[in-house]
């Protein structure tokens, strides 16, 4: 489709569904959406093609919109100068939650229209172009696990977030009745979603009070991540309509489940043919397949602050807790960090099952696809499929991956394979990010150490 095609296109579809502004995004770092929303005749008039600048804070402040000052890309030093929001008209869609509203995805971009290597959604397409280049296209699909709280996120700020109610209460897992009382939320997102393109194939109570997943159809790996994004968002956005909060935090209480961001992937041949069925043994993946979870299973130690990226997430990984938590694999074995899921056809796939809900959907989707293709590419096998509980090993065969983001920090900049893969300006910035991070935290008095030392010390 040439460029004026996809302008009338996208005015078309403007024009048919009402839309007065267009939500215009891209994510930082922490997979956060950053953007603005353009008056539905200036986006057709100027924003379509030429984007809309932006101040590259988008990657200098972290979570909490406060200036990392341990940066060197950007930082006062530099002044903050602009970059741009370039839309992806392919991923122009409604967003029914927002009166007379479309959201359209951007790639982030220098000034001078070259790729910014610091944007997650760019390094994906880089990694997705090594992986076709190789003879492959990635496929993935994402399962999510979130809480709802009863109170809106205002409320919850009152009370310095110690009062959240849940908005059910015990362990219901997988229950029918208990999810018809919260079917006017989960109901409303999952048709929400289907109303911008995104299918959900299911969505079910999970196992802490309040606490939902919802299961994404399989796509290709950009849009895999772009979906993932948008229903991240969606959820957030849907819940406070109704005057509740949602949170992706990987570990809400320590007595409750964590929520996983569990990514389901596969590669297909150029030619559209299944690379990981076996069709000599449809009870295990081919020699592709085996290879890719090979990339996977090295990598995972040095990718681990990718897939777990704040503090938190480290609480939800301990032993038992439904997380791959050791560098290991296994068919059909929800304790094992790679989960191999033999099949016929296209449905022959591999679970990483270490990445936690907080994760960058792009991010997480980038270190997969270039773990796995390292494995394919230079031939890799796997060690030996793990039987049984993997958190209980003992042989020494369940390695343990980095327990705390300092450490997993220390093994992303410190591993050759992962620069190679990723490129030295992502890793560097990524990892100076985490650093920031943990740093915020260690100067912080938490509930824990008043409650513990207040009285007695």
């Amino acid at each position: 489709m040439s460029s004026t095609e996809a302008r009338q296109a996208a005015e078309a579809f403007l024009t048919e569904h009402g839309i007065t502004t267009v939500r215009i995004a891209g994510t930082d770092i922490d997979g956060l959406l950053r953007g603005k929303r353009i008056p539905v005749d200036y986006f057709l008039e100027s924003v379509w093609d030429k984007g809309s600048n932006i101040a590259d804070i988008l990657f200098g402040w972290d979570v909490a919109d406060e200036p990392m000052t341990n940066l060197t890309f950007t930082g006062w030093h530099t002044a903050y100068p602009d970059v741009t929001l370039l839309p992806d008209l392919s991923t122009l869609r409604l967003a029914p939650w927002d009166p007379n509203a479309a959201t359209v995805l951007c790639d982030i971009v220098r000034l001078d229209g070259s790729p910014l290597e610091l944007s997650p959604r760019t390094l994906l397409k880089n990694v997705v172009s090594q992986a076709r280049a190789a003879g492959y296209e990635p496929a993935a699909a994402y399962e999510f696990e979130f809480y709802v709280f009863k109170q809106s996120p205002e409320e919850l700020a009152a009370s310095s977030w110690r009062d959240a109610e849940p908005l059910t209460s015990g362990n219901r897992t997988y229950s029918i009745y208990r999810g018809t009382s919260t079917e006017y939320l989960i109901g409303e997102i999952r048709e929400s979603l289907r109303e911008c393109g995104i299918f959900i194939e299911a969505s079910n109570s999970e196992h802490g009070p309040g606490q939902f997943e919802v299961n994404i159809h399989y796509s290709d790996a950009v849009s895999a991540a772009d979906q993932a994004v948008i229903l991240k968002h969606a959820v957030k956005e849907i819940a406070v309509k109704h005057g509740h909060t949602a949170t992706f935090m990987a570990k809400v209480r320590s007595e409750w489940a964590g929520s996983s961001g569990h990514l389901h992937q596969s590669l297909s041949n150029l030619d559209g043919t299944a690379a990981f069925a076996n069709p000599s043994d449809s009870g295990s993946l081919s020699s592709v397949g085996l290879n890719y979870i090979a990339g996977l299973v090295e990598m995972a130690p040095a990718f681990m602050a990718l897939y777990c990226p704040t503090v938190n997430s480290y609480k939800r990984i301990e032993g038992g807790s439904w997380a791959g938590s050791s560098a290991t694999w296994g068919r059909d074995n929800r304790t094992v960090a790679c989960r191999a899921i033999p099949a016929t056809g296209h449905a022959a796939r591999v679970e990483n099952r270490i990445a936690g809900a907080d994760a960058n959907p792009y991010l997480v989707v980038a270190a997969n696809v270039a773990a796995g293709l390292h494995g394919v590419v230079n031939g890799l096998t796997p060690p030996a499929a793990m039987t049984g509980n993997a958190y209980e090993a003992t042989d020494g065969s369940a390695v343990l991956l980095p327990t705390s983001l300092q450490a997993a920090t220390a093994a992303l900049r410190a591993s050759e394979t992962a620069r190679k893969l990723l490129g030295d300006a992502f890793v560097d910035h990524f990892a100076l990010t985490r650093d920031w991070e943990t740093r915020q935290f260690g100067r912080a008095v938490t509930d824990w150490e008043t409650a513990r030392y207040m009285e007695m010390i």
